[in-house]
């Protein structure tokens, strides 16, 4: 199957990657914390409206919507697709019980359905990183690169991420 976002060039792609992340982390540092967050209820709340105002930059710095890119018929969508790489908002990656293993699975599925995928990059919160570099975790990137050719990267939006969604760290 063709991709669903051909770019030009790897690097009009790459560039378009890093100006997304920029976003990411300029919404980071002007989000306001409009309440304290009292429940992971309240914080899907939050994260939603972190997503859709992301969504809503990228569109206007793109003019082009490469988020919530449907596959398996629409049961899945990936954050955003851009060229040959996922990135996925996953603020909670430093959590135990987080998305990082749904999230490879869907980037798996959608791989085997466009064969086109060759980067997954997550954007969370500070501590994601550590949290990866854990054995297993590491070990299951390194599957998914030597199997499926998918690189699996995760870089923190900065400290100012610690003050959007911090479930009971009002």
């Amino acid at each position: 199957m063709a991709n669903l976002n051909p770019l030009d060039e790897p690097e009009e792609e790459n560039g378009r990657v890093e100006k997304l992340v920029q976003i990411a982390r300029t919404l980071v540092s002007d989000w306001p914390r409009y309440y304290p967050i009292l429940s992971p209820e309240v914080a899907m709340h939050g994260i939603s409206a972190f997503k859709a105002e992301l969504r809503s930059r990228a569109f206007a710095e793109f003019c082009v919507d490469y988020s919530e890119k449907p596959i398996w018929n629409g049961g899945l969508t990936l954050d955003y697709l851009i060229g040959n790489t996922v990135v996925e908002i996953a603020m909670d990656l430093r959590e135990e019980n987080s998305e990082f293993e749904r999230d490879i699975l869907q980037v798996l599925v959608a791989e085997s359905e466009l064969h086109v995928i060759s980067h997954l990059l997550f954007l969370a919160k500070q501590g994601a990183r550590a949290r990866c570099n854990t054995p297993t975790r590491k070990a299951l990137a390194d599957w998914v690169e030597r199997e499926y050719g998918v690189r699996i990267e995760v870089r923190e939006l900065g400290s100012s991420a610690e003050a959007i969604l911090d479930v009971g760290n009002a």
